[in-house]
């Protein structure tokens, strides 16, 4: 696995620049990435939980803020401070109906303690792009450092560069 992030230098709110080897891998470094910029908390109490994650968009660009988004839904409502993202399956429109095959998005899991293997597929032109996933995490009784509000669509071009999947996701904070 070769996928990471980084931050980058935004005016008003904060970015960061995510690459990954396959879609799914480039959606769970977004994540990391994300609650990398919030800042954990340390004050982290009881048992790791784990959450399922849907989301549907009609464009890639979508389901990852979606994603995103909804991961944030899931801290702010249930005071949890995830760590591991897992995605368990990518499905995405592609104009003609052409399917992909299921072998060329593989990747390991990434994050602690999440079994199995990253899938994504191509589903036919008509349908929404869709992601099930789970992220893994304790509750806390602080914030995180720093607030994310949002993950936007400020910008945001999921790409192929140099063999792998890049892509700056700007948050509003």
């Amino acid at each position: 696995m070769s996928g990471g992030f980084e931050e980058i230098p935004h005016t008003a709110d904060r970015a960061i620049r995510v690459w990954g080897d396959t879609l799914p891998e480039l959606f769970v470094f977004a994540a990391r990435g994300m609650y990398s910029l919030a800042g954990l908390p340390e004050d982290e109490v009881g048992e790791e939980e784990e959450m399922a994650v849907e989301v549907e968009a009609a464009t890639l660009e979508g389901l990852l803020v979606a994603w995103l988004n909804e991961l944030l839904y899931l801290t702010e409502t249930r005071k949890l401070s995830f760590r591991a993202f897992h995605v368990d399956e990518l499905l995405l429109p592609s104009p003609g109906g052409v399917m992909a095959s299921p072998e060329e998005e593989e990747s390991p899991p990434v994050g602690p303690q999440l079994a199995g293997l990253h899938q994504a597929a191509v589903l036919p032109e008509e349908g929404e792009a869709r992601l099930r996933g789970r992220a893994r995490g304790r509750r806390s009784t602080a914030p995180p450092a720093m607030r994310i509000k949002a993950a936007t669509y400020h910008n945001l071009r999921i790409e192929r560069e140099g063999g792998r999947y890049v892509t700056e996701v700007v948050f509003d904070v």
